[in-house]
């Protein structure tokens, strides 16, 4: 179980939720799937995932080395503090590149949104080990509801595999004790707020 929840973990990695997001956003059945030219869409997510996943990965990758971070699952709260500077960082770079291209506004407020999310969760961490992996599902879950509602489309098949993913990651960081379940609804639900803020 414990190797199944590493596992998991791993896969939905709070980096690489932005770059999850787009992939996701950029195949629902909206507008941004027809009227985005593919190759804006490559070029964002290769973009995002540059910016938001591998830099802040190697940086994390080289605190580790150094014996800054114990492990890459940073169970204690001090061990968060520099990798979530290095990824709000990463979150404004990408904010800053992103205002220079033709991306759409959707796309933009999903991105501001987890900037201001990660923030949040910055900031808690000082008190609180908030989980920093339902911060990011609960993101893509409020981004498809403010899809759903401001374009009025049906995206119920991505709310409900988001579900099931968050239902995943819940069990997965009970399992390896890296949260209580206060620290992982409330990642789960600042996510969802913070997009939904952002969008209206």
């Amino acid at each position: 179980m414990r190797i199944a929840a590493k596992i998991i973990s791993i896969i939905f990695n709070p980096l690489l939720m932005p770059t999850l997001g787009l992939l996701l956003l950029f195949n629902s059945n909206t507008y941004l799937n027809y009227a985005v030219p593919s190759e804006l869409k490559q070029f964002t997510l290769l973009l995002v995932l540059l910016i938001t996943f591998v830099i802040p990965f190697l940086f994390i990758l080289m605190l580790r080395n150094r014996g800054v971070i114990v492990s890459l699952e940073m169970y204690q709260a001090k061990e968060r503090v520099l990798p979530y500077i290095i990824s709000i960082t990463s979150f404004i770079f990408t904010i800053y590149v992103l205002k220079q291209t033709p991306v759409v506004p959707v796309i933009f407020n999903f991105i501001i949104g987890a900037t201001y999310a990660t923030c949040l969760a910055f900031l808690i961490n000082f008190k609180w080990k908030i989980s920093a992996h339902t911060v990011g599902i609960g993101g893509l879950l409020g981004a498809f509801l403010s899809l759903a509602l401001k374009l009025n489309t049906d995206v119920s098949i991505f709310v409900v595999a988001i579900l099931i993913v968050f239902g995943l990651v819940a069990s997965a960081r009970l399992t390896l004790n890296a949260h209580t379940q206060a620290q992982i609804y409330a990642g789960f639900f600042l996510g969802i707020i913070t997009q939904l803020l952002v969008f209206y």
